[in-house]
Protein backbone atom coordinates (compact mmCIF):
# COMPACT_ATOMS: atom_id res chain seq x y z
CA UNK A 1 0.00 0.00 0.00
CA UNK A 2 1.45 3.36 -0.98
CA UNK A 3 1.63 6.42 1.23
CA UNK A 4 -1.40 8.20 -0.28
CA UNK A 5 -3.73 5.23 0.13
CA UNK A 6 -2.51 4.56 3.66
CA UNK A 7 -3.12 8.16 4.66
CA UNK A 8 -6.58 8.15 3.07
CA UNK A 9 -7.65 5.14 5.13
CA UNK A 10 -6.20 6.54 8.34
CA UNK A 11 -7.91 9.91 7.86
CA UNK A 12 -11.21 8.13 7.22
CA UNK A 13 -10.77 6.21 10.48
CA UNK A 14 -9.78 9.35 12.38
CA UNK A 15 -12.96 11.12 11.27
CA UNK A 16 -14.99 8.57 13.21
CA UNK A 17 -13.07 8.90 16.49
CA UNK A 18 -14.60 10.64 19.51
CA UNK A 19 -11.87 9.99 22.10
CA UNK A 20 -9.44 12.60 23.40
CA UNK A 21 -6.28 11.08 21.92
CA UNK A 22 -5.99 8.62 19.07
CA UNK A 23 -3.03 6.92 17.41
CA UNK A 24 -3.92 4.99 14.26
CA UNK A 25 -1.59 2.51 12.62
CA UNK A 26 -2.03 0.69 9.35
CA UNK A 27 0.55 -1.95 8.46
CA UNK A 28 0.86 -4.71 5.96
CA UNK A 29 3.23 -7.28 4.55
CA UNK A 30 3.59 -9.56 1.56
CA UNK A 31 6.02 -12.45 1.90
CA UNK A 32 6.87 -15.33 -0.43
CA UNK A 33 9.18 -18.23 0.32
CA UNK A 34 10.53 -21.01 -1.87
CA UNK A 35 11.85 -23.89 0.18
CA UNK A 36 14.04 -26.83 -0.74
CA UNK A 37 15.22 -30.09 0.82
CA UNK A 38 17.04 -33.18 -0.44
CA UNK A 39 18.41 -31.07 -3.31
CA UNK A 40 14.96 -30.27 -4.69
CA UNK A 41 12.38 -27.54 -4.32
CA UNK A 42 9.62 -28.79 -2.04
CA UNK A 43 7.30 -25.83 -1.54
CA UNK A 44 6.49 -22.33 -2.72
CA UNK A 45 4.23 -20.35 -0.40
CA UNK A 46 3.14 -16.75 -0.09
CA UNK A 47 0.98 -14.70 2.23
CA UNK A 48 -0.20 -11.12 2.46
CA UNK A 49 -2.05 -9.24 5.14
CA UNK A 50 -2.95 -5.68 6.06
CA UNK A 51 -4.46 -4.41 9.29
CA UNK A 52 -5.39 -1.23 11.06
CA UNK A 53 -4.91 -0.69 14.80
CA UNK A 54 -6.78 1.97 16.76
CA UNK A 55 -5.41 3.15 20.11
CA UNK A 56 -7.96 5.44 21.75
CA UNK A 57 -7.64 7.29 25.05
CA UNK A 58 -9.94 9.22 27.34
CA UNK A 59 -7.46 10.91 29.65
CA UNK A 60 -5.30 8.11 31.07
CA UNK A 61 -7.72 5.33 30.11
CA UNK A 62 -6.52 3.57 26.98
CA UNK A 63 -8.10 0.96 24.73
CA UNK A 64 -7.01 -0.66 21.49
CA UNK A 65 -8.65 -2.69 18.76
CA UNK A 66 -7.49 -4.12 15.46
CA UNK A 67 -8.99 -5.46 12.25
CA UNK A 68 -7.71 -6.67 8.90
CA UNK A 69 -11.04 -5.90 7.24
CA UNK A 70 -10.40 -2.43 5.83
CA UNK A 71 -13.96 -1.73 4.75
CA UNK A 72 -15.41 1.51 6.20
CA UNK A 73 -17.95 -0.46 8.23
CA UNK A 74 -15.31 -2.70 9.82
CA UNK A 75 -13.04 0.25 10.62
CA UNK A 76 -15.92 2.11 12.29
CA UNK A 77 -16.66 -0.98 14.37
CA UNK A 78 -13.00 -1.22 15.41
CA UNK A 79 -12.93 2.45 16.40
CA UNK A 80 -16.06 2.00 18.51
CA UNK A 81 -14.59 -1.12 20.10
CA UNK A 82 -11.31 0.64 21.01
CA UNK A 83 -13.19 3.55 22.58
CA UNK A 84 -15.50 1.21 24.48
CA UNK A 85 -12.49 -0.67 25.87
CA UNK A 86 -10.90 2.63 26.89
CA UNK A 87 -13.95 3.66 28.93
CA UNK A 88 -13.65 0.47 30.99
CA UNK A 89 -9.85 0.36 31.24
CA UNK A 90 -7.87 0.97 34.40
CA UNK A 91 -5.84 4.17 34.56
CA UNK A 92 -2.56 3.93 32.68
CA UNK A 93 -0.18 6.27 34.48
CA UNK A 94 2.45 5.94 31.77
CA UNK A 95 0.20 6.92 28.89
CA UNK A 96 1.55 9.88 26.95
CA UNK A 97 -0.47 12.12 24.62
CA UNK A 98 0.24 11.80 20.89
CA UNK A 99 3.26 13.69 19.60
CA UNK A 100 3.05 16.85 17.53
CA UNK A 101 3.89 16.69 13.81
CA UNK A 102 7.62 16.14 13.41
CA UNK A 103 10.04 14.88 10.78
CA UNK A 104 11.20 11.26 10.85
CA UNK A 105 14.55 9.94 9.52
CA UNK A 106 14.75 9.23 5.83
CA UNK A 107 15.55 5.51 5.88
CA UNK A 108 16.30 3.94 2.51
CA UNK A 109 15.33 0.28 2.81
CA UNK A 110 13.26 -0.36 -0.30
CA UNK A 111 14.17 -2.29 -3.43
CA UNK A 112 11.39 -2.90 -5.93
CA UNK A 113 13.29 -5.92 -7.25
CA UNK A 114 12.73 -7.66 -3.92
CA UNK A 115 9.04 -6.80 -3.75
CA UNK A 116 8.55 -7.96 -7.34
CA UNK A 117 10.69 -11.12 -7.11
CA UNK A 118 8.95 -14.08 -8.75
CA UNK A 119 9.03 -17.79 -7.84
CA UNK A 120 11.23 -18.23 -10.93
CA UNK A 121 13.76 -15.74 -9.53
CA UNK A 122 13.95 -17.61 -6.24
CA UNK A 123 14.04 -21.00 -8.01
CA UNK A 124 17.02 -19.88 -10.12
CA UNK A 125 19.00 -19.02 -7.00
CA UNK A 126 18.09 -22.33 -5.37
CA UNK A 127 19.01 -24.29 -8.50
CA UNK A 128 22.49 -22.76 -8.43
CA UNK A 129 22.94 -23.72 -4.76
CA UNK A 130 21.59 -27.24 -5.23
CA UNK A 131 23.87 -27.92 -8.19
CA UNK A 132 26.86 -26.87 -6.13
CA UNK A 133 25.91 -29.32 -3.37
CA UNK A 134 25.35 -32.11 -5.90
CA UNK A 135 28.78 -31.56 -7.42
CA UNK A 136 30.26 -32.46 -4.03
CA UNK A 137 27.90 -35.39 -3.48
CA UNK A 138 26.16 -33.56 -0.64
CA UNK A 139 22.57 -32.91 0.37
CA UNK A 140 21.17 -29.40 0.73
CA UNK A 141 18.13 -27.72 2.22
CA UNK A 142 17.01 -24.18 2.93
CA UNK A 143 14.84 -21.35 1.73
CA UNK A 144 14.83 -18.21 -0.38
CA UNK A 145 12.43 -15.61 1.02
CA UNK A 146 11.48 -12.26 -0.47
CA UNK A 147 8.94 -9.78 0.76
CA UNK A 148 8.01 -6.28 1.73
CA UNK A 149 6.15 -4.48 4.47
CA UNK A 150 4.94 -1.01 5.29
CA UNK A 151 3.75 0.95 8.31
CA UNK A 152 1.84 4.24 8.44
CA UNK A 153 0.83 6.17 11.57
CA UNK A 154 -1.53 9.11 12.04
CA UNK A 155 -2.61 10.73 15.30
CA UNK A 156 -5.05 13.40 16.45
CA UNK A 157 -2.30 16.02 16.54
CA UNK A 158 -1.78 15.60 12.80
CA UNK A 159 1.50 13.69 12.97
CA UNK A 160 1.86 11.31 10.03
CA UNK A 161 4.70 8.87 9.35
CA UNK A 162 5.12 6.28 6.62
CA UNK A 163 7.82 3.74 5.86
CA UNK A 164 8.17 0.77 3.53
CA UNK A 165 10.82 -1.92 3.59
CA UNK A 166 11.86 -4.82 1.39
CA UNK A 167 13.48 -7.99 2.74
CA UNK A 168 15.34 -10.81 1.00
CA UNK A 169 17.05 -13.77 2.68
CA UNK A 170 18.69 -16.92 1.38
CA UNK A 171 19.65 -19.64 3.87
CA UNK A 172 21.27 -22.96 3.04
CA UNK A 173 22.23 -26.01 5.09
CA UNK A 174 24.48 -28.62 3.45
CA UNK A 175 24.81 -32.08 4.99
CA UNK A 176 27.27 -34.96 4.83
CA UNK A 177 26.66 -38.30 6.55
CA UNK A 178 27.91 -36.96 9.89
CA UNK A 179 28.14 -33.18 9.61
CA UNK A 180 26.40 -30.06 8.39
CA UNK A 181 27.37 -26.60 7.28
CA UNK A 182 25.18 -23.52 7.24
CA UNK A 183 25.29 -20.04 5.78
CA UNK A 184 22.80 -17.26 5.12
CA UNK A 185 22.66 -13.83 3.60
CA UNK A 186 20.00 -11.15 3.99
CA UNK A 187 19.49 -7.61 2.76
CA UNK A 188 16.83 -5.15 1.70
CA UNK A 189 18.55 -5.15 -1.72
CA UNK A 190 18.08 -8.26 -3.87
CA UNK A 191 21.44 -7.85 -5.62
CA UNK A 192 23.26 -8.19 -2.29
CA UNK A 193 21.89 -11.70 -1.72
CA UNK A 194 24.02 -14.23 -3.60
CA UNK A 195 22.75 -17.83 -3.30
CA UNK A 196 25.88 -19.26 -4.95
CA UNK A 197 28.20 -17.62 -2.43
CA UNK A 198 25.97 -18.74 0.45
CA UNK A 199 25.90 -22.34 -0.79
CA UNK A 200 29.66 -22.32 -1.40
CA UNK A 201 30.25 -21.30 2.20
CA UNK A 202 27.81 -23.94 3.48
CA UNK A 203 29.54 -26.66 1.42
CA UNK A 204 32.97 -25.64 2.69
CA UNK A 205 31.75 -25.69 6.28
CA UNK A 206 30.03 -29.07 5.93
CA UNK A 207 33.15 -30.67 4.47
CA UNK A 208 35.37 -29.17 7.19
CA UNK A 209 33.05 -30.53 9.90
CA UNK A 210 33.17 -34.18 8.76
CA UNK A 211 34.19 -36.87 11.23
CA UNK A 212 33.60 -34.62 14.25
CA UNK A 213 35.40 -35.46 17.47
CA UNK A 214 34.03 -35.19 20.98
CA UNK A 215 36.03 -32.92 23.26
CA UNK A 216 35.73 -32.09 26.92
CA UNK A 217 33.18 -29.38 27.61
CA UNK A 218 35.02 -26.68 29.55
CA UNK A 219 35.69 -22.94 29.50
CA UNK A 220 37.71 -22.27 26.37
CA UNK A 221 38.64 -19.66 23.79
CA UNK A 222 36.05 -19.31 21.02
CA UNK A 223 35.83 -17.72 17.63
CA UNK A 224 32.22 -16.65 17.10
CA UNK A 225 31.10 -16.04 13.54
CA UNK A 226 28.85 -12.97 13.04
CA UNK A 227 25.68 -15.09 13.16
CA UNK A 228 26.61 -16.52 16.56
CA UNK A 229 27.77 -13.19 17.97
CA UNK A 230 24.66 -11.44 16.67
CA UNK A 231 22.37 -13.98 18.36
CA UNK A 232 23.92 -13.32 21.77
CA UNK A 233 23.95 -9.54 21.20
CA UNK A 234 20.20 -9.61 20.54
CA UNK A 235 19.60 -10.89 24.07
CA UNK A 236 21.78 -8.10 25.42
CA UNK A 237 19.85 -5.51 23.42
CA UNK A 238 16.52 -6.82 24.73
CA UNK A 239 17.84 -6.31 28.27
CA UNK A 240 18.74 -2.62 27.88
CA UNK A 241 15.42 -1.37 29.27
CA UNK A 242 15.96 1.72 31.43
CA UNK A 243 12.85 1.19 33.56
CA UNK A 244 13.92 -2.33 34.51
CA UNK A 245 17.39 -1.05 35.39
CA UNK A 246 16.04 1.83 37.50
CA UNK A 247 13.75 -0.57 39.35
CA UNK A 248 16.55 -3.04 40.10
CA UNK A 249 15.28 -5.74 37.74
CA UNK A 250 18.10 -5.73 35.21
CA UNK A 251 21.70 -6.85 34.76
CA UNK A 252 22.37 -3.18 33.94
CA UNK A 253 21.12 -1.78 37.25
CA UNK A 254 23.68 0.79 38.45
CA UNK A 255 25.87 0.03 35.43
CA UNK A 256 25.30 3.20 33.35
CA UNK A 257 28.63 4.93 32.84
CA UNK A 258 30.62 1.86 33.84
CA UNK A 259 32.66 -0.55 31.75
CA UNK A 260 30.64 -3.52 30.47
CA UNK A 261 32.90 -4.55 27.57
CA UNK A 262 36.51 -4.49 26.55
CA UNK A 263 37.98 -1.11 25.54
CA UNK A 264 37.49 -0.47 21.84
CA UNK A 265 34.08 -2.14 21.56
CA UNK A 266 31.31 0.10 20.21
CA UNK A 267 27.64 -0.91 19.96
CA UNK A 268 25.13 1.50 18.43
CA UNK A 269 21.83 1.83 16.58
CA UNK A 270 21.34 4.07 13.55
CA UNK A 271 18.08 3.76 11.60
CA UNK A 272 19.57 5.31 8.46
CA UNK A 273 22.53 2.92 8.21
CA UNK A 274 22.83 2.12 4.46
CA UNK A 275 23.84 -1.54 4.89
CA UNK A 276 21.62 -2.52 7.80
CA UNK A 277 18.81 0.04 8.04
CA UNK A 278 16.56 0.14 11.09
CA UNK A 279 13.08 1.50 11.70
CA UNK A 280 12.64 5.29 11.30
CA UNK A 281 9.97 5.55 14.02
CA UNK A 282 8.43 3.57 16.85
CA UNK A 283 4.87 2.34 17.38
CA UNK A 284 3.67 5.86 18.21
CA UNK A 285 5.41 7.46 15.25
CA UNK A 286 8.19 8.92 17.43
CA UNK A 287 11.34 9.37 15.30
CA UNK A 288 14.10 6.86 16.03
CA UNK A 289 17.35 8.59 17.03
CA UNK A 290 20.89 7.39 16.51
CA UNK A 291 22.03 5.92 19.83
CA UNK A 292 25.41 4.79 21.13
CA UNK A 293 24.71 2.05 23.65
CA UNK A 294 28.32 1.10 24.38
CA UNK A 295 31.24 3.42 23.61
CA UNK A 296 34.78 2.15 23.99
CA UNK A 297 33.48 -0.52 26.37
CA UNK A 298 31.46 1.93 28.52
CA UNK A 299 27.66 1.63 28.84
CA UNK A 300 26.46 5.07 27.71
CA UNK A 301 22.72 4.62 27.22
CA UNK A 302 19.77 2.48 28.22
CA UNK A 303 16.55 2.13 26.23
CA UNK A 304 14.05 4.81 27.31
CA UNK A 305 10.41 4.90 26.32
CA UNK A 306 8.91 8.36 25.87
CA UNK A 307 7.28 8.21 29.30
CA UNK A 308 10.38 6.99 31.15
CA UNK A 309 12.57 9.60 29.44
CA UNK A 310 10.10 12.35 30.40
CA UNK A 311 9.71 11.01 33.94
CA UNK A 312 13.45 11.23 34.62
CA UNK A 313 14.28 14.17 32.35
CA UNK A 314 16.42 12.03 30.08
CA UNK A 315 16.77 11.76 26.32
CA UNK A 316 14.38 9.49 24.44
CA UNK A 317 16.14 6.56 22.79
CA UNK A 318 13.44 4.01 21.99
CA UNK A 319 14.41 0.39 21.54
CA UNK A 320 17.42 -0.60 19.44
CA UNK A 321 16.23 -0.54 15.81
CA UNK A 322 19.37 -2.32 14.61
CA UNK A 323 22.62 -3.51 16.17
CA UNK A 324 25.82 -2.10 14.75
CA UNK A 325 29.23 -3.09 16.06
CA UNK A 326 32.29 -1.35 14.68
CA UNK A 327 34.68 -3.93 13.24
CA UNK A 328 38.20 -4.11 11.87
CA UNK A 329 39.54 -5.02 8.43
CA UNK A 330 40.24 -8.65 9.40
CA UNK A 331 38.19 -11.47 7.90
CA UNK A 332 37.25 -14.59 9.83
CA UNK A 333 39.98 -16.39 7.86
CA UNK A 334 42.52 -13.84 9.10
CA UNK A 335 41.35 -14.38 12.66
CA UNK A 336 41.63 -18.15 12.33
CA UNK A 337 45.19 -17.81 11.02
CA UNK A 338 46.09 -15.70 14.08
CA UNK A 339 44.59 -18.13 16.62
CA UNK A 340 46.61 -20.82 18.38
CA UNK A 341 43.83 -22.79 20.06
CA UNK A 342 40.06 -22.14 19.93
CA UNK A 343 36.64 -23.54 19.06
CA UNK A 344 35.05 -21.94 15.99
CA UNK A 345 31.26 -21.54 16.32
CA UNK A 346 29.04 -21.01 13.27
CA UNK A 347 25.80 -20.30 15.12
CA UNK A 348 23.65 -21.23 18.13
CA UNK A 349 20.09 -22.44 18.62
CA UNK A 350 17.55 -22.97 21.40
CA UNK A 351 18.97 -20.08 23.41
CA UNK A 352 17.12 -19.58 26.70
CA UNK A 353 17.50 -17.48 29.84
CA UNK A 354 18.99 -19.09 32.95
CA UNK A 355 19.39 -15.98 35.13
CA UNK A 356 17.94 -12.70 33.80
CA UNK A 357 19.74 -10.68 36.49
CA UNK A 358 23.15 -11.66 35.14
CA UNK A 359 21.86 -12.33 31.60
CA UNK A 360 23.14 -15.89 31.88
CA UNK A 361 21.97 -17.84 28.83
CA UNK A 362 22.06 -21.47 27.79
CA UNK A 363 21.87 -22.96 24.33
CA UNK A 364 23.59 -25.26 21.86
CA UNK A 365 25.91 -24.94 18.90
CA UNK A 366 24.62 -25.90 15.47
CA UNK A 367 25.72 -26.53 11.87
CA UNK A 368 29.47 -26.39 12.09
CA UNK A 369 31.69 -26.52 15.16
CA UNK A 370 35.44 -26.74 14.63
CA UNK A 371 38.74 -27.11 16.46
CA UNK A 372 41.27 -24.45 15.47
CA UNK A 373 44.93 -25.21 16.17
CA UNK A 374 47.98 -23.21 15.17
CA UNK A 375 46.11 -21.00 12.75
CA UNK A 376 43.97 -23.56 10.93
CA UNK A 377 40.86 -25.71 11.28
CA UNK A 378 42.06 -29.22 12.13
CA UNK A 379 38.78 -31.13 12.57
CA UNK A 380 35.09 -30.87 13.29
CA UNK A 381 33.82 -31.00 16.86
CA UNK A 382 30.67 -32.65 18.16
CA UNK A 383 28.16 -30.07 19.28
CA UNK A 384 28.02 -28.73 22.81
CA UNK A 385 25.81 -26.84 25.21
CA UNK A 386 26.94 -23.55 26.70
CA UNK A 387 26.07 -21.47 29.76
CA UNK A 388 27.29 -17.93 29.19
CA UNK A 389 26.31 -14.28 29.56
CA UNK A 390 26.74 -11.87 26.63
CA UNK A 391 27.85 -9.23 29.14
CA UNK A 392 30.63 -11.48 30.37
CA UNK A 393 31.47 -12.37 26.76
CA UNK A 394 31.93 -8.68 25.85
CA UNK A 395 34.44 -8.33 28.67
CA UNK A 396 36.52 -11.28 27.42
CA UNK A 397 36.88 -10.35 23.74
CA UNK A 398 40.47 -10.44 22.51
CA UNK A 399 39.97 -9.78 18.78
CA UNK A 400 37.32 -8.23 16.51
CA UNK A 401 36.94 -8.93 12.80
CA UNK A 402 35.19 -7.34 9.84
CA UNK A 403 31.48 -6.56 10.33
CA UNK A 404 28.88 -8.09 8.05
CA UNK A 405 25.07 -8.41 7.98
CA UNK A 406 23.75 -11.03 10.40
CA UNK A 407 19.96 -11.00 10.34
CA UNK A 408 18.79 -13.48 12.96
CA UNK A 409 16.98 -12.44 16.11
CA UNK A 410 17.66 -8.79 15.22
CA UNK A 411 18.85 -6.74 12.27
CA UNK A 412 22.57 -6.67 12.91
CA UNK A 413 25.81 -5.62 11.27
CA UNK A 414 28.40 -7.24 13.48
CA UNK A 415 31.87 -8.80 13.27
CA UNK A 416 33.25 -12.19 14.19
CA UNK A 417 34.96 -12.06 17.58
CA UNK A 418 37.49 -14.08 19.52
CA UNK A 419 36.83 -14.36 23.25
CA UNK A 420 38.49 -16.20 26.12
CA UNK A 421 36.91 -18.40 28.79
CA UNK A 422 33.61 -19.16 27.03
CA UNK A 423 31.71 -21.69 29.13
CA UNK A 424 30.80 -24.95 27.39
CA UNK A 425 29.11 -27.24 29.87
CA UNK A 426 28.28 -30.56 28.15
CA UNK A 427 28.02 -32.38 24.87
CA UNK A 428 24.76 -32.67 22.94
CA UNK A 429 23.16 -35.36 20.80
CA UNK A 430 20.70 -34.43 18.02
Amino acid sequence: MDQLEARRILEMALDGCASDDVVLTISGSAVASTRFANNAITQNVSKADCRITIQAAFGQQVGAAQTNDLSPESIREAVARAEEIATHAATDNEHMPPIEPTAVPDVQSWDAAVADASPETRAAGIRDAVELARQHGLNSAGSFTTGSDFTAILNTRGHFAYHQRSNARFACTVMTADSSGWAANASHVLGRVNPHNVAEKAVTRALAARNPKAIDARPTTVLLEPAAFGELLAYLAWSLDAKAADEGRSPFTNRLGTRVAVPGLHLSSAPSDPVCPGEPFDGEGVPSPDVSWIEDGILRNLAHTRYWASHYGRAYTGRPTNLLVAGSDRSIEDMISETEDAILVTRFWYIRHVDPMTLLLTGMTRDGLYQVKDGRIVHGVKHMRFNESPIRLLDHITAIGRSEPAYGYARAFVPPVRADDFHFTSGTVF
